[in-house]
C-alpha cells in the first residue's frame, strides 16, 4: 500500500518493509502500477509461516492473476489492531487470534488458510530436557510438566506461540500466572535468541528456523516439533489464516479473490513440485547454514495445506483451543453463538478455485 498512512507508518518504524521474491515497494517511494494491488501484513519478515505467500510472489502468481501484493512486517506477534485501523488489507496470523476479537464483533473475517499445523515450536535448553531423562519422542503430558518454573519466551500475549504455550501448560495441569514466568521477546527471531543464548530465558516458542538455529548453535532441544511430532489433537489445526477487513471484503472483492488464487496456486506446486519449493527456499533463507538447511527443510515441508480452505474442523478445533487459552488467562469462553461464518467468508476462495 502506498498510501501516506503506510509509508507514514513505515517511516516510523511500526512496520517493515517486506522485500520478496521480486517484488516491492520501496519504503516511503511510490512506484508506478497499474494492476491492482493490496498490502499484506505480517509479524515477522521471514517465516516458513508466511513462505507460501512468498512463494506464490516467486512464482508470479499474483502477477499472472492481475494483482500486486506489498508486503510489511511489525515484529510484533499480535496485529489485529493495525489491520482493523488500514495499515494493511489482509493479515498474516493464527485463526484463534482473530476469533478473540471477532466474538467481540469487531468486523474481521479470515478468507483462506495454508498452514494446519500448529507450526510454533517448543525449544526449551538441551541440559534441562537431559536432567529429567526426556526427549522430543517422550510423551506429550511429561513433556509438557517440565514446564514447571522455567523462564519462557514467546512473542506476547494473545500470539500463536503464548497460545500454545498455555495449551501446554494446561495439559500438565500448570498455572500460567503462579508456575512458570511467560517472558514477551520483541524484536523478531534475533532478539529471542539472543535471549535465549544470555540465558534470560531457559525455553521459548517459535517457529522455524529460529527454532532449529537455537537448537543448533545455542544449546537448545525439541519439546515440541509441531511438524514432525505434534500431540494428538493438533495434526491438522489450521494455524496460518488470512484476514481481512469487512470494509476490505466490500471494497476489493476481485483483489481478495486473485490473492486466494495466487495462494492456491503456490501450494499446488509446493505439493506438485517439491524440489522447485526447495530451490526457492534455499534461496529465501539465504542466511541459513547450509549444513542446516537440509534438516531445516524437512522440519517444515509438511506444514502446507494441499487447499487453502479452512473447514468446519478446523474451526472446533480453533474454538477449543481459544477455550483453553482463555480459561487460562481467566476470561470467559467463546460465546456458544459464535459459529463458522462468523470467522470465515470463504466467497473468494470458492470463487479463485472456480
Amino acid at each position: 500500500m502506498n498510501s501516506p498512512q503506510y509509508r507514514r507508518l513505515v517511516l516510523q518504524g511500526f512496520l517493515t518493509a517486506v522485500t520478496s521474491g521480486a517484488t516491492l515497494a520501496v519504503s516511503g517511494q511510490a512506484i508506478a502500477q497499474t494492476k491492482p494491488k493490496v498490502s499484506s501484513l505480517r509479524s515477522t519478515s521471514r517465516s516458513w509461516l508466511w513462505s507460501a505467500e512468498d512463494f506464490a510472489q516467486h512464482k508470479q502468481h499474483f502477477d499472472r492473476s492481475g494483482l500486486t501484493v506489498e508486503f510489511a512486517a511489525t515484529n510484533r506477534g499480535v496485529n489485529q489492531d493495525a489491520l482493523l485501523s488500514g495499515a494493511a488489507d489482509i493479515l498474516l496470523g493464527s485463526p484463534a487470534t482473530n476469533m478473540r476479537i471477532q466474538a467481540q464483533g469487531r468486523p474481521v473475517k479470515m478468507i483462506c488458510g495454508w498452514v494446519n499445523k500448529f507450526a510454533s515450536n517448543v525449544v526449551v535448553k538441551k541440559t534441562i530436557l537431559d536432567k529429567a531423562s526426556l526427549n522430543e519422542q517422550s510423551p506429550p503430558d511429561a513433556k509438557a510438566a517440565l514446564l514447571k518454573g522455567l523462564r519462557i519466551g514467546t512473542t506476547g500475549p494473545g500470539g500463536g506461540p503464548d497460545q500454545l504455550t498455555r495449551y501446554f501448560l494446561h495439559r500438565a495441569r500448570l498455572d500460567a500466572d503462579r508456575d512458570v514466568q511467560l517472558t514477551t521477546v520483541q524484536g523478531g527471531p534475533s532478539a529471542m535468541l539472543a535471549a535465549f543464548d544470555r540465558s534470560q530465558i531457559d525455553a521459548f516458542c517459535l517457529s522455524s528456523p529460529t527454532s532449529d538455529v537455537a537448537i543448533s548453535k545455542f544449546g537448545g532441544a525439541y519439546l515440541f516439533n509441531m511438524v514432525t511430532n505434534p500431540p494428538s489433537g493438533l495434526d491438522d489445526f489450521l494455524y496460518i489464516a488470512a484476514s481481512v477487513t469487512e470494509k476490505t471484503a466490500k471494497e476489493k472483492p476481485e483483489e481478495l479473490t486473485a490473492y486466494c488464487k495466487g495462494i492456491a496456486l503456490a501450494l499446488r506446486d509446493i505439493h506438485g513440485d517439491p524440489a522447485g519449493f526447495k530451490a526457492f527456499a534455499r534461496e529465501y533463507f539465504k542466511d541459513l547454514d547450509v549444513a542446516l538447511f537440509e534438516p531445516v527443510f524437512a522440519n517444515n515441508v509438511g506444514m502446507y495445506m494441499k487447499t487453502p480452505v479452512p473447514t468446519q474442523q478446523h474451526f472446533d478445533i480453533n474454538v477449543e483451543f481459544l477455550n483453553i487459552d482463555n480459561r487460562s488467562r481467566k476470561q470467559p469462553e467463546l460465546p456458544s453463538s459464535f459459529k463458522f461464518a462468523d470467522a470465515f467468508d470463504l466467497r473468494f476462495i470458492e470463487a479463485a478455485l472456480k
